[in-house]
């Protein structure tokens, strides 16, 4: 089963000044920095990303999950308008002191702070970020009434909890996951998606199908039925940017079957700790296992 999400890949045009906007606003901290594999930049189709410098940082405090800023955005991006990795939810202490914080930045306010149910548990807000990536800042009033129950974090900006896709079929992309995981599943269900409904200019009520996938440690993938004029992957140049790649780990004994792997990663002795697939959509996932998958004995 997917276990936890480890890491978010997300294009940057001027690497520098992300990393330092990263820094200034959220709080977060270099941790590693390098140049993008080979074998990375084919199994994800981009080959011109082969040999980009890329940082990583994590938040100050809390579960470590990072994101990777990888030279190589194009100014034409446009969070949502095509399908694959969408947007990036973070866990934050409080949505209204962070838009303030984030005036003058550059980060854009898009909506928010506002109570999505009618709990009043989940208090979210959308912004850009300095390369128009799209995240949902969220604060969980109450985590143990929620579906996920992340832990929570004690920085005011904490880790990745949920990845967004954009799918143009659900219920294929759903199919994939328990076809291979078996993780339980929320939904579909008809849900109002402001961000979703404005960048293809569609009335405010709009219903979008969603689903959530619930991964054992508390994280989760959150996958949205896009509109018909959502552009396939890989975009067209001119066009690249928002989150390329993302890394999740995963149970080897909770498995139901071993994907068809992009590019495999092996160990001396022939086991597999995981490697890259293509989810149905074309949209791209790295996975680790928690223990290496050991090779069948031969008979």
């Amino acid at each position: 089963m997917l276990k936890s999400i480890l890491m978010v890949w997300v294009l940057a045009q001027n690497l520098a000044a992300t990393q330092d906007a990263y820094e200034q606003y959220l709080g977060y901290r270099v941790v590693d920095k390098g140049y993008v594999e080979d074998t990375v930049a084919l199994a994800i189709e981009r080959p011109e990303l082969s040999g980009q410098p890329y940082v990583t940082l994590m938040p100050s405090a809390g579960p470590q999950v990072g994101i990777r800023l990888v030279n190589g955005a194009e100014p034409g991006y446009q969070a949502m308008r095509r399908i694959g990795w969408s947007a990036i939810e973070l866990l934050v202490e409080d949505p209204v002191e962070l838009k303030q914080k984030l005036s003058g930045s550059t980060f854009t306010h898009l909506r928010g702070p506002d109570y999505l149910t009618e709990q009043s548990n989940i208090l979210a807000m959308q912004v850009g970020g300095p390369n128009r990536e799209l995240f949902y800042l969220t604060h969980m009033v109450d985590p143990s009434q929620s579906i996920l129950q992340p832990q929570t974090s004690p920085a005011p900006v904490g880790h990745t909890f949920i990845m967004v896709m954009g799918s143009h079929d659900l219920s294929d992309s759903l199919a994939f996951f328990d076809r291979h995981f078996g993780n339980t599943v929320i939904g579909p269900l008809p849900y109002r998606i402001g961000v979703l409904s404005q960048a293809y200019g569609l009335p405010e009520d709009t219903e979008h199908a969603l689903a959530l996938l619930s991964m054992t440690d508390g994280y989760g993938i959150e996958i949205d039925q896009y509109p018909s004029g959502a552009s396939p992957m890989p975009a067209a140049v001119g066009e690249r940017g928002g989150v390329i790649l993302v890394s999740v780990s995963a149970d080897p004994e909770g498995l139901k079957r071993l994907p068809k792997w992009a590019s495999t990663f092996i160990d001396e002795q022939g086991a597999v700790l995981g490697g890259i697939v293509n989810l149905p959509s074309g949209t791209p996932l790295d996975i680790s296992f928690t223990e290496p998958l050991l090779p069948p004995p031969d008979n």
